[in-house]
């Protein structure tokens, strides 16, 4: 819950300085504060990636229509990751 939580107050601390900076009038001054919350913003999805989403992100992406399902072998290495990452069965 903690890094969820603290990802959220980040997330709402860069679109507030986005919006301060959208009323910056000088040029190079608005592109600096811009690449700051451009490196804030990929620091933060990198977070969520690690450690919101962790091995749980696989779950999030599309299955490609040209691959066939999981055989049995690749089904059971998944079953073992995830029980690895505290998942356990219903």
């Amino acid at each position: 819950q903690a890094p969820l939580g603290e990802a959220l107050r980040e997330l709402e601390r860069i679109q507030r300085e986005q919006r301060e900076a959208n009323g910056c009038t000088e040029r190079r001054e608005w592109w600096e504060r811009r690449s700051r919350l451009d490196l804030r913003m990929k620091s933060l999805i990198q977070s969520l990636d690690s450690e919101v989403l962790g091995c749980w992100r696989g779950l999030l992406l599309p299955r490609d229509p040209e691959n066939p399902p999981l055989d049995e072998q690749e089904l059971s290495q998944l079953l073992q990751e995830l029980r690895e990452c505290g998942w356990e069965r219903p």
